[in-house]
């Protein structure tokens, strides 16, 4: 049953890696975490730089396709950046309180990080494989996490900067891409070094966006699915609601037999336990009234919030004598109950029941009319009864 498996699902204690990211989601971080996690990516990224930079430098064979001074500038840029970034991580989890810090840290951040993937897009050429996903992938990512004007501040010069280089580079002013010697790699097309150094400067972006891109998706998927759940369900009694009981009972309807009943449930005399004791009583009783519901009916039997203190269940491929004994079941449940108010009194409550199936009625606002007289002639014979709508007329 529905209800019955929403409420394990909740109650559900048993932690996993998948509901940390579900109960904090990315998405919802506030700005200092979010720039923790900036800060990684980019150690990360500049970490992958000093290795290929490391492997260059130690290996000659290399030279040849690479202007060193500039590999050699590199790898202190890269080296620098990276305790920069792990610096900057400091003041955002030690001093995360302070105005200052929650105002400048993140824009430092996303500023110095633009830098390095400028500095870099530049040497290995602004048209490059590896810097058009950087591109696109740091620029997607962040325009979900940042804020966009924070974004837009760093994109917006950032790019620029690239089009002025590659402006000046047709015209011969600056060298494209002048970390490479083009006119050796040229001499053999797609060169492996320069195939290799791309899918070098390709991976830690993409592993680390496709992993962002991933727990957002799947973030989102559990953010929708957790409103469709609690967009049928009661927000009290996590039962399901009118709208949820009226697709069910259409989906009852649409069946070829089309055998179903109905039952009406209203809690005897509610609005004295409202009066007497208060409304968050009368709420625990709501609440209490409907996991006894839940816990005296079958698997493929539903449940539903009708009205304020009334209930509704759907008993599918179910007569009305079957129904009357499912019904008389949850009377007695409810009756052995007992609540306790805030000034610690004792008390107990009582329900009618009325019931109604589709062989009495061919169209399911018909069956719940009939049930509901069934409910109402009930209250008329003094209450704390199930009664079914073909027994009025036999009487």
């Amino acid at each position: 049953m529905m209800k019955i498996q929403f409420k394990r699902f909740v109650l559900r204690e048993k932690w996993n890696f998948s509901q940390f990211w579900a109960h904090e989601p990315l998405i919802n971080w506030n700005m200092l975490k979010k720039c923790i996690l900036l800060l990684i990516l980019a150690s990360f990224m500049s970490l992958f730089g000093i290795i290929w930079d490391s492997f260059v430098l130690l290996n000659p064979i290399t030279w040849q396709w690479v202007n060193l001074p500039l590999v050699w500038s590199k790898f202190w840029t890269n080296l620098l950046m990276l305790v920069v970034f792990l610096s900057l991580i400091v003041p955002c989890y030690f001093y995360k309180h302070k105005k200052w810090v929650q105002e400048i840290i993140p824009i430092l951040s996303v500023q110095v990080f633009t830098v390095l993937l400028c500095h870099t897009g530049y040497l290995i050429g602004s048209f490059s494989p590896a810097t058009m996903v950087a591109y696109v992938s740091v620029v997607g990512v962040g325009l979900v996490l940042f804020d966009r004007k924070m974004i837009y501040c760093a994109l917006i010069p950032a790019t620029i900067a690239l089009l002025f280089c590659n402006f000046l580079s047709m015209y011969g002013v600056l060298q494209y891409a002048p970390i490479f010697k083009r006119e050796v790699l040229n001499q053999a097309e797609m060169h492996p070094f320069w195939v290799g150094s791309m899918f070098f400067f390709l991976l830690p972006i993409l592993i680390a966006c496709l992993c962002l891109f991933e727990i957002l998706l799947k973030q989102w998927r559990i953010r929708e699915t957790s409103i469709q759940v609690l967009s049928r369900l009661d927000p009290l009694t996590n039962v399901m609601n009118r709208r949820s009981i009226s697709n069910q009972l259409e989906k009852l309807h649409q069946q070829p037999n089309q055998l179903y009943s109905i039952v009406l449930l209203d809690l005897d005399h509610f609005k004295n336990i409202n009066d007497y004791f208060g409304h968050s009583v009368g709420d625990q009783v709501l609440v209490k009234v409907a996991k006894c519901l839940a816990n005296n009916l079958r698997d493929q039997d539903m449940i539903g919030r009708f009205g304020g203190e009334e209930f509704i269940l759907l008993l599918p491929n179910t007569t009305t004598i079957q129904a009357q004994n499912v019904a008389e079941r949850c009377r007695l449940a409810i009756s052995y109950l007992t609540f306790t108010s805030e000034d610690h009194q004792e008390f107990s409550v009582s329900a009618s029941f009325g019931i109604s199936s589709t062989l009495s009625a061919d169209e399911p606002h018909l069956v719940i009319s009939q049930a509901d007289q069934a409910l109402y002639a009930v209250k008329a014979a003094g209450r704390n009864q199930v009664k079914v709508f073909t027994e009025l007329f036999s009487n």
